[in-house]
């Protein structure tokens, strides 16, 4: 009987609640407008974080069993590992494991109709989709003896993407024949429709098996075979009786047996588990992912809140002006409980429907993210309304409804009974004292909003100026590799030799140069060095990053030397190794002496000598934040890589240069395919874009915070003239002035507004230093973030001011007469 009960009192609310919507439409417009904004947003936020932090990999079987594997150095947890190491931990981890496997990125030449495209595909050992459950769409997937003997299995698996929209979802595709770096391959396969890689949000064109590197990669000869080239990334499912801890455990036996086997190559390594669902993009990015994700969501949710704020004011506002209705339903007999059990229905009603708005504001949020592009790189997001985004947002609605509508509901209830059944409210001064407040803590919220979006649009300006050690400005970047169409290393050298010189002949090229990878790139290498003379700390990592460059490339990006010369052509002689070190390389080996002439050994197992040359100021190579690292530059001629990124350092605008540079390589090699053609900065795109997706959401929310703050400041104010006109009418009538009445006005509602100031800037500011750790740091930054936190509260209170003297302004024109009539 009393869930009958309960069942009819909640539709009778919602039907009162759905007339009190018709009834006000501006008003129930206002409120769904209002909440659906801090809604749609804060899950929009959330389904970015989700995507990138949260969602198990799709299209793959229990994913939870799923692990990378890294091989860990000191100073390096997460090391790629080698494909001896992989076969090696294969044979020998039955017990810990139901199958190991190895994928990494691959650069392809893909053509099709005659036409050669770069396409980024993954080269993956035979058992790949078998250890991670990967069924396909048609076709097969690789077989077990496709693991062995080296360029015998010319076969591919395409991804369901690149399917659908480079072969129009041909049904026939299985058993075709496509050309991957100027070799037939034929298409086995194609991946279901869920699975998009083992990093997901870079989605590859096609899988080959790894038994096709030197067809795929023609620069790593023998790397099969290199237990210390290290380029795979190992992956592994977790055998049904063992867990995450019993693996982490045992896998230190595992390493210690191949230790015994090859000391010199794992001495002070160790295997490092990780599980697939905490690894995100990658794990040495999951801090930083972690800490910006929180602060763009801590930021949303202010948001949110500020959006509550202003929704309690207008219940509050609805309440007083319901107050004669309550008052007659208690005198009736009706309990205070009910009564309130009913405003809160009318809360979730709308705060429902504003979930519903929300949702169509989310899912465009989430369309205009998807559309984010980096140069190079299949970015595919994800973004999606799934069941986990779904009832984050259910979670954030009901939150909304009780943060809206609690307090309003409470003050209704508690209003004096014989007042407002006269006509006149009941709420007395503790009604005044709540709208107060809430206007003091919608102002400290805007505050703390506010600086951390100009925390963050700074922090971007910041990462765009941040020293790099090399120019961005007016250099335009490809990616060619004339192996992947079969030249042999003197046809490579003569194409790249012939190119520049054609370029040369363009007036507006300043400098050319070829470089391995561009700073702030995806992808880098390392290796192991030891330096004569240099007492090796105990646990000190001495594997160092290096690139690979063609003499004239530390022209063409902007660098100077600090001493010592530049890589030429007379460096092409083997039986001289040269080397170009950076500073970081200098101060920390040979500190206080002059590195020119200083020996690196490069390798362990058979080491060379390289002798010093030059000092290169140290650069950012992988990440704009980066503590200052040591780094070795190769000459080209001496360390032979045939797929280079060239950079054309021009005159005026460097796009203006692209057809130049495309025109060339044609006239050259009409089939060879020119990547990736972008300005420098673009190319960027990657190491920017957490500057650039977290300054353009925080700073997006802190537009629409201020919005929502000078309404609702506008909105309290003009609701108390409302609620005083008769009071405004009869002061008036007594020969109070005009300017004085708005005065009153304008005095209240800025002593509300300073004591709100006063409040958020000391949480904005206590604020300011947990978010030290995720901005960048330079010169001037103290500087930088004074400006915000006075820009913030000036503009805050300038329009705070603005939002005030309007309703102010109108207290001053009531008509005394006409006021005390209406009364």
């Amino acid at each position: 009987m009393n869930t009958a009960n309960t069942l009819s009192n909640l539709k009778k609310d919602l039907i009162h609640a759905v007339r009190l919507a018709l009834a006000r439409p501006v008003w129930s417009a206002a409120v769904v407008g209002t909440l659906a904004l801090g809604i749609g947003l804060n899950t929009a936020v959330f389904s970015a974080v989700e995507a990138m932090l949260l969602r198990p990999l799709a299209g793959v079987e229990r994913p939870q069993d799923v692990v990378q594997i890294y091989r860990a150095f000191p100073g390096e947890r997460f090391g790629s590992v080698s494909v001896p190491d992989m076969f090696d931990l294969r044979d020998r981890t039955e017990h810990l494991f139901s199958g190991v496997a190895a994928w990494t990125f691959a650069p392809l030449s893909l053509t099709l109709e005659g036409e050669p495209t770069r396409a980024l595909g993954h080269m993956v050992s035979a058992n790949y989709f078998e250890v991670l459950g990967v069924r396909p769409a048609l076709g097969r997937m690789f077989l077990p003896e496709e693991d062995r003997g080296a360029l015998a299995h010319p076969v591919a698996v395409l991804s369901y993407s690149t399917w659908q929209t480079r072969f129009g979802g041909d049904p026939g595709i299985v058993g075709r024949r496509v050309v991957i770096n100027g070799r037939e391959m034929e298409i086995v396969g194609v991946a279901s429709r869920e699975f998009r890689g083992a990093m997901p949000m870079l989605q590859p064109t096609l899988w080959v098996p790894l038994m096709q590197l030197d067809q795929i990669r023609p620069d790593s000869a023998g790397a099969l075979l290199a237990r210390n080239d290290r380029f795979m990334n190992g992956i592994a499912r977790l055998a049904p009786s063992v867990d995450k801890p019993q693996a982490d455990e045992r896998i230190g036996a595992v390493m210690a047996a191949m230790r015994e086997v090859y000391p010199e190559i794992y001495e002070e390594t160790e295997f490092h588990l990780i599980r697939q669902s905490e690894a995100g993009i990658h794990p040495s990015f999951r801090d930083a992912q972690v800490a910006m994700s929180g602060v763009v969501l801590a930021v949303a949710s202010l948001l949110l809140l500020i959006a509550c704020v202003n929704v309690a004011n207008l219940f509050l506002a609805r309440a007083r002006d319901r107050s004669r209705e309550v008052a007659v339903r208690l005198a009736l007999g009706a309990s205070r409980g009910r009564i309130a059990r009913q405003m809160l229905t009318e809360s979730l009603f709308f705060s429902l429907v504003a979930s519903g708005v929300g949702l169509l504001v989310a899912h465009g949020v989430m369309k205009l993210a998807s559309r984010i592009t980096l140069v190079g790189l299949d970015f595919t997001p994800g973004l999606e309304l799934n069941p986990r985004v779904l009832l984050f947002a259910l979670g954030v609605t009901v939150f909304a409804a009780l943060l809206a509508g609690v307090m309003p509901a409470r003050q209704s209830v508690r209003a004096s009974l014989i007042p407002a059944l006269k006509g006149e409210h009941g709420f007395g001064v503790s009604g005044s004292r709540l709208r107060r407040t809430l206007v003091v803590a919608q102002m400290a919220l805007s505050i703390v909003l506010l600086v951390a979006s100009g925390l963050f649009l700074g922090n971007l300006r910041s990462a765009h100026r941040l020293d790099k050690g090399f120019q961005v400005e007016q250099r335009l970047v490809a990616d060619l590799d004339p192996s992947l169409q079969g030249y042999s290393r003197p046809q490579t050298e003569a194409f790249y030799r012939q190119l520049e010189e054609r370029l040369h002949r363009d007036p507006r090229v300043r400098a050319v140069g070829f470089v391995d990878t561009l700073p702030l790139s995806v992808g880098g290498r390392d290796r192991g060095i030891s330096v004569p003379g240099y007492e090796e700390k105990q646990g000190e990592r001495m594997s160092i990053h290096y690139n690979v460059v063609s003499p004239g490339s530390f022209a063409a990006l902007g660098i100077s030397l600090l001493r010592g010369e530049d890589f030429s052509s007379a460096d092409a002689e083997p039986s001289d190794p040269v080397v170009i070190v950076n500073q970081a390389f200098a101060d920390r080996f040979w500190p206080g002496a002059d590195p020119l002439g200083k020996i690196v050994r490069v390798g362990r197992l058979e080491p060379r000598d390289f002798r010093v040359i030059g000092v290169a100021p140290t650069l950012k190579y992988r990440s704009v934040g980066e503590e200052p690292r040591p780094f070795l530059h190769f000459a080209q001629a001496q360390e032979w890589v045939p797929g280079m990124s060239i950079v054309i350092h021009t005159q005026g605008e460097a796009e203006a240069l692209a057809p130049t540079l495309r025109a060339a390589v044609r006239a050259l090699d009409p089939n060879l395919p020119l990547a990736n053609v972008a300005t420098l900065e673009q190319s960027l795109g990657l190491a920017l874009l957490p500057a650039r997706l977290s300054a353009w959401a925080l700073g997006t929310l802190g537009f629409l915070g201020l919005a929502l703050a000078a309404i609702g400041i506008y909105g309290v104010m003009a609701y108390s003239v409302a609620q005083r006109r008769r009071e405004i009418g009869i002061r008036m009538a007594l020969g109070a002035l005009p300017t004085r009445v708005a005065g009153t006005f304008l005095r209240e509602g800025m002593r509300l507004v300073g004591i709100g100031t006063v409040i958020g800037l000391g949480v904005a500011f206590a604020a300011a230093q947990l978010l030290k750790n995720v901005l960048y740091t330079q010169a001037g930054q103290a500087a930088s973030q004074a400006v915000v936190f006075a820009t913030v509260p000036t503009l805050l209170f300038a329009v705070a001011v603005v939002a005030t003297w309007l309703p102010a302004r109108r207290a001053a024109q009531v008509d005394p007469l006409a006021a005390i009539r209406e009364e």
